[in-house]
């Protein structure tokens, strides 16, 4: 009778390839989905709030609580243009930021000059003075470094910006006029 040598027991390799597919390839992707999942994240985040900015600017003026018109500025006042962006950011998901970082990354400019109708119309560097259908625009650029998460290397992202591109919509001047009309019915 012959003796058939044994084959070497090969019981937990399946185990071990497993092991090393899911360390070497798996859990490399899965942490990549995950940091391109947060950089979109915070792409979208970074758009609502310079679009919120460019809406409350493209007002020019609005109307508080009082009824009186309140100015919009770009940085000071309440509301101003800089607060709601970064408000923006904050609610939609970045609430680690800095005021003065944000405040900073923010630029506000028109991109058409300003048509004087007399000499002493000044220039205007706020919302609130420029012309109704004025162009401007409103960019927000971020460090990729001040809002992810992790930093494996896997992106090479520096930066995340957006920009927009609004016209003023504020209304024509005009008189409220208080007095109720009164009509001189004939019997």
């Amino acid at each position: 009778m012959l003796a058939h040598p044994r084959k070497p027991c090969r019981s937990g390799t399946a185990t071990v390839e497993c092991a090393l597919v899911l360390l070497f390839v798996l859990v490399p992707l899965m942490i990549g989905v995950w940091e391109v999942g947060r950089l979109v994240f915070c792409q979208q985040v970074i758009v609502t709030a310079c679009r919120e900015g460019a809406r409350l600017a493209a007002q020019g003026k609005t109307v508080n609580s009082t009824g009186a018109p309140t100015a919009i500025n770009i940085a000071t006042g309440t509301p101003n243009v800089k607060e709601t962006v970064f408000f923006a950011l904050v609610t939609g998901g970045l609430p680690g930021l800095d005021r003065s970082y944000v405040f900073s990354k923010i630029q506000f400019q028109f991109l058409t000059p300003y048509v004087k109708k007399n000499s002493s119309d000044p220039d205007p560097t706020e919302p609130f003075n420029a012309q109704k259908g004025q162009p401007f625009r409103l960019s927000l650029s971020m460090d990729w470094n001040q809002v992810r998460w992790i930093d494996l290397g896997f992106l090479r992202e520096r930066q995340i910006a957006y920009q927009v591109d609004w016209r003023v919509l504020v209304d024509e001047p005009f008189d409220v006029v208080t007095a109720l009309p009164s009509w001189n019915v004939a019997p």
